[in-house]
């Protein structure tokens, strides 16, 4: 039995590994026509707050921030000032957010940042005897993977989530590649997907409303030979840490196998394309 590492253990081989799936998704695309014409029509205007409020911000795990500041964009639409708490507890992803950040005149303008080099958990833990502050806006993308008890999770956000406020997570879906690959072999740790997330809103009682994010990811580096970033992807897609170097032949062969065989119909020009949709789960208060 092959000794295998869960990729949430590793927190340098995460961060690398979801930075090369990421940028090999389409996610960046699709997401931002997502933005820029679903989420203000159809979400941002759940949001129960007076333009002339300086709108309160919290991202949970908020990694890179690519996501983050296509979020943030639509929302100085709304609200020309925003103070935007970010927990992230990957230095060099809060480096590369604090980047992006700077190259966005508009954020640079609109949004007043407060970074913390911190887990949820160590947050929740340092301001848990302050005065609590509350938000107006709570966002937490790919990041409930990371979480045993998920209705406790929701549970404290609600509870620091202004009456009015939204709660935005993004998660994959049950169907999803990565679900698909962990799903099938049991060597592997299976990530928390949509399901989990609604069975905790059931044990809180609390309504929802789930909307489809249809991406797709492009896996060719699996399939044409050893380079770094085929090992990084493959990493992603199995949540395993180092994969390529402690699994079994077999193993890695009968993942490729299962790989080529989800692959989409409609991949073309030498792509080998796989289903990545992510589902958003709004929760109002």
């Amino acid at each position: 039995m092959e000794k295998l590492r869960p990729l949430q253990s590793d927190q340098e081989s995460y961060a690398e590994s979801f930075l090369e799936y990421w940028n090999l998704s389409r996610n960046v695309e699709a997401f931002q026509n997502w933005i820029n014409s679903y989420f203000p029509v159809k979400i941002m205007k759940e949001i129960k707050v007076e333009k002339e409020e300086e709108l309160m911000v919290l991202g949970v795990g908020s990694g890179p921030g690519q996501t983050e500041c296509l979020v943030l964009k639509q929302l100085l639409k709304q609200w020309p000032k925003i103070r935007d708490t970010v927990v992230e507890p990957d230095l060099s992803y809060i480096n590369k957010y604090q980047d992006l950040a700077a190259k966005k005149p508009e954020l640079i303008d609109g949004v007043s940042f407060d970074w913390r080099q911190q887990t949820l958990q160590q947050f929740r833990q340092e301001t848990q005897d302050q005065p609590m502050k509350k938000y107006h806006f709570i966002m937490l993308f790919h990041v409930l993977y990371f979480f045993e008890d998920i209705a406790d999770i929701i549970q404290y956000l609600r509870s620091i989530l202004q009456d009015g406020g939204m709660i935005l997570a993004l998660i994959e879906c049950d169907d999803d590649c990565v679900a698909q690959t962990t799903g099938k072999f049991p060597q592997f740790k299976k990530n928390s997907s949509t399901q989990d997330v609604e069975k905790a809103l059931a044990k809180l009682q609390l309504q929802f409303v789930k909307h489809r994010i249809t991406l797709s990811l492009d896996a060719t580096s699996c399939f044409v030979g050893e380079t770094k970033q085929g090992q990084l992807l493959m990493n992603f897609l199995t949540q395993t840490a180092f994969f390529k170097e402690t699994a079994s032949k077999s193993l890695y062969s009968d993942v490729i196998e299962h790989l080529r065989s989800i692959v989409l119909p409609e991949s073309m020009d030498g792509k080998s394309l796989l289903r990545c949709d992510c589902d958003a789960i709004v929760i109002t208060k």
